[in-house]
């Protein structure tokens, strides 16, 4: 548990220090502009390939968190066996769709592994490489998620009918 910890502080950390740059680069080279009728060149394409990194490692953020849209009125409603079932079910599909993301963008690399970026000289496929790592991770992350609740009943979803879950509702 504590390499998770770590893990997650680190993923955090990224996270965090690639959007204050995206802001600052963006900031900066606003204030260049309007007050110095000048900017950085380079500056709008880095900043567009940080924003492509920032949104694909949220998702991962969101995905250990648990926080990605789902409907659970179903979920909610059905016996704990039938709620590990459905969602050992639900997860297995969305990792088969990862990795059917994973090997599209694979393709994408591959097409588009000679261009680069004008500005920067950073290759273009840097775009597709955020959503490979992040495929992987939440692929890992919902294999984790899923064989800690299904088997041990541990890291349960909010909508699930655990033995906790119970006793709190026969308190109240």
């Amino acid at each position: 548990m504590k390499v998770l910890k770590i893990l997650n502080g680190t993923l955090n950390a990224i996270v965090t220090l690639i959007l204050g740059s995206l802001v600052f680069l963006v900031f900066l080279n606003v204030v260049l502009r309007y007050l110095f009728d000048s900017g950085l060149t380079w500056s709008e394409e880095l900043a567009r390939y940080m924003f492509v990194w920032v949104v694909f490692l949220g998702a991962v953020v969101a995905m250990k968190d648990k926080s990605h849209i789902g409907v659970d009125l179903l979920l909610g409603a059905v016996p704990l066996k039938v709620q590990k079932v459905l969602y050992f079910i639900s997860n297995i599909i969305v990792i088969v769709v990862l990795g059917i993301f994973i090997q599209g963008l694979f393709k994408q690399i591959e097409l588009n592994k000679m261009i680069t970026g004008p500005a920067t000289g950073i290759p273009e496929y840097v775009f597709y490489l955020a959503g490979v790592v992040a495929s992987i991770l939440m692929s890992i992350i919902l294999l984790v998620q899923t064989i800690r609740f299904v088997f041990f009943n541990e890291d349960a979803p909010a909508w699930a009918k655990t033995d906790s879950a119970k006793k709190e509702e026969a308190q109240s």
